[in-house]
């Protein structure tokens, strides 16, 4: 009657270009120069982002920001507008420039710009600072080399707040109107709290502010999976442009004519559930003009939503295809071949991603779960070890390193596991599920109903923590109670044998012998392996045939 939940994968949206680690730099020069803008060195470049960005410590997480304008003492710093909205009226802002130095912001100086992810705020300092140079965002399109410039938040692995220039390329320049601003797709792997830095193209010049990194968080309703889009989105320059003018701060034209504007749209719909179709349609409006991986990647990634896998996995294989050294798009190709069970497949794409790309702890994650489904619980306790050193904050790997634990007889690190999911996210129902029935294995029951009674409060849909808590109230001999579990998640999921096998065995016990055997016949019906002493086409079931 015990039943082990299966290993959570997660699924990453795709990501063009190989993960790039921004360098670090720690000088504190600064770049003055009026010479004509021309392509410049990637540490040139570096010099210019560390002069103009700075690190914003808000009473949210915090962001970054870009010197923009210098009057007299007074300075201009252009931000996202969503790293400084939840400020509140007399909260303190903290804006640290090149020079290391703690300046405060001018109360009251925090402006959005029209409707878009954009913000300015002002603060003064007699110290001459460098501002930035202010491009042309049309100087780049789909290829061209960009970088972003921030402070990625702290960590376990990097303990302070280091400013980073990452590089990547232009996926899409759209001129369309997207929601936020967010016309500018470019592929360059940012962490949270760069948002509102740098977006430079080769002079370093200032073409765009970067609003939102790419998560992989979304979670695909047909194979229960996380998926990530490998692609970030910024807000070009050209606003601000029409702000420091006096003019009002709009797009161009509301209506999409390139394969640019026809990409920028999809993105901006690619995770809000229900407009998978208008995504596939603009993807395929793109297709019509160019081929383009992430056209394919963006449908592939929609047909996964909609249930239609072995779609999925062919314009997976396509944008493979076009850029072979896509991780994300091995990783999602990986969990469409999980969700059919090609495991064997799936192993081989993650695989190929954490070669492409050795960073990517969801790969890892996966590749566990794949493995772990094949009966290697070794090799899934291995792969999300690597996991979770690549990322000691992540939830799933503990849980699935914990299910395998658990497999393996070693109830105890289960738990342990299942622990530290539960601190990281303490909405982690799935945890305290299986918490709750490693602690029954070991003969805690009260613990075990504690456990569940916390995972359906979560989440009340969640028919295998009724009916684990109904297994558990059965073994403390409250075989009504149980029948009450049972029945319940019976309601929540009709055509799961196994909880009518489990309120057969409830009611037969309590002498219930009609409904016994009814739920046992429905039990088999549905596929469910009754035990031998209730099986009623056996001789032992002339009870229930009569």
């Amino acid at each position: 009657m015990r039943r082990l939940p299966a290993l959570v994968a997660a699924l990453l949206l795709p990501a063009a270009q190989p993960l790039l680690l921004g360098t670090a730099l720690s000088t504190a020069s600064l770049l003055v120069s009026e010479a004509p803008a021309q392509a410049q060195s990637q540490e040139a470049v570096g010099k210019v982002a560390q002069a103009i960005t700075v690190r914003l410590e808000t009473s949210g997480a915090g962001g970054s920001g870009v010197l923009v304008k210098r009057d007299g003492n007074r300075y201009t710093v252009l931000t996202a507008w969503h790293v400084v909205s939840g400020q509140r009226a007399g909260e303190e802002l903290d804006i640290y420039t090149s020079d290391g130095q703690r300046r405060l912001m001018e109360q009251g100086s925090i402006k959005r710009l029209g409707e878009v992810d954009l913000a300015v705020l002002t603060f003064s300092s007699p110290t001459a600072y460098e501002v930035a140079r202010v491009g042309d965002v049309k100087s780049v399109a789909m290829g061209s080399a960009i970088l972003v410039a921030g402070f990625p938040l702290a960590s376990s692995s990097v303990p302070t707040r280091l400013l980073r220039l990452i590089k990547g390329d232009v996926i899409a320049n759209a001129t369309v109107a997207i929601p936020d601003g967010y016309q500018l797709l470019y592929d360059n792997q940012t962490l949270p709290g760069v948002s509102g830095g740098a977006v430079l193209n080769a002079k370093g010049e200032l073409v765009g502010i970067h609003g939102k990194a790419e998560k992989a968080d979304q979670v695909s309703e047909s194979s229960g999976k996380a998926v990530a889009t490998g692609t970030n989105q910024g807000v070009p320059i050209s606003y601000y442009k029409q702000y420091a003018a006096g003019e009002a701060v709009v797009a161009s034209t509301t209506q999409a004519t390139s394969a640019d504007d026809y990409l920028a749209q999809a993105r901006a719909l690619l995770v809000k559930m229900g407009r998978e179709q208008e995504v596939i349609k603009l993807a395929n409006q793109v297709l019509a003009i160019r081929q383009s991986a992430e056209a394919y990647f963006y449908r592939a990634y929609a047909k996964l939503n909609l249930g239609d896998k072995q779609a999925a996995i062919a314009d997976y294989s396509q944008a493979i295809a076009i850029n072979p050294k896509d991780a994300t798009a091995y990783y999602n190709r990986g969990v469409a071949k999980s969700a059919l069970g090609d495991m064997q497949s799936a192993i081989a794409d993650y695989t190929q991603a954490i070669a492409i790309n050795p960073k990517l702890a969801a790969a890892y994650n996966n590749r566990g779960g794949a493995k772990s489904a094949l009966g290697d619980k070794q090799g899934a306790i291995a792969d999300c070890d690597q996991a979770i050193a690549i990322n000691p904050q992540y939830a799933d790997a503990y849980y699935n390193r914990g299910v395998a634990k658990s497999a393996l007889g070693d109830k105890q690190a289960a738990i342990a596991d299942y622990s530290q999911a539960i601190n990281i996210n303490p909405q982690n129902a799935k945890a305290f599920n299986n918490r709750g029935n490693a602690k029954s294995a070991l003969g805690d029951k009260q613990g075990a109903i504690a456990d569940l009674n916390q995972a359906i409060a979560i989440n009340p849909q969640n028919a295998k923590a009724f009916s684990n808590r109904g297994a558990v109230k059965f073994e403390l001999g409250d075989k009504k109670g149980a029948i009450v579990d049972y029945s319940k998640a019976i309601t929540l999921a009709p055509a799961e044998g196994m909880f009518y096998a489990n309120r057969a065995e409830a009611y037969f016990l309590l002498s219930f012998k009609k409904e016994a055997c009814a739920d046992f016949v429905k039990a088999q019906k549905l596929g469910f392996v009754v035990k031998e002493v209730y099986y009623p086409s056996s001789k032992n079931g002339a009870w229930c045939r009569q």
